[in-house]
């Protein structure tokens, strides 16, 4: 009886060595795709949150932009006005 223990006990532990190597073998070849995955998927987060905030930025320059051509029109209105009421003053003057 002993010895049909001990066939049992070499059979399991070959069967373990067998399996050890296996799993070596897979983890080894799940690291590389993994780190491929995730070095891929950090560049992808990077470029996407660069065209976020190049968005936001794009949309700020628009409404400066904006902001910048209706003061310069109401800017322009008030000089025009006033250049206006100065040569209406100077002309008055003139010939009285």
């Amino acid at each position: 009886m002993p010895q049909l223990k001990n066939n049992i006990i070499g059979v399991a532990t070959a069967l373990k060595a067998r399996r050890a190597a296996n799993n070596n073998t897979m983890k080894r070849e799940f690291m590389f795709p993994l780190i491929v995955g995730i070095i891929l998927g950090a560049l992808v987060m990077i470029f996407w949150q660069f065209n976020s905030r190049l968005n936001n930025e794009m949309a700020a320059t628009a409404q400066l932009q904006q902001a910048t051509a209706q003061n310069s029109t109401g800017l322009n209105q008030i000089v025009t006005y006033l250049q206006g009421g100065a040569q209406g003053t100077a002309t008055t003057s003139a010939t009285k």
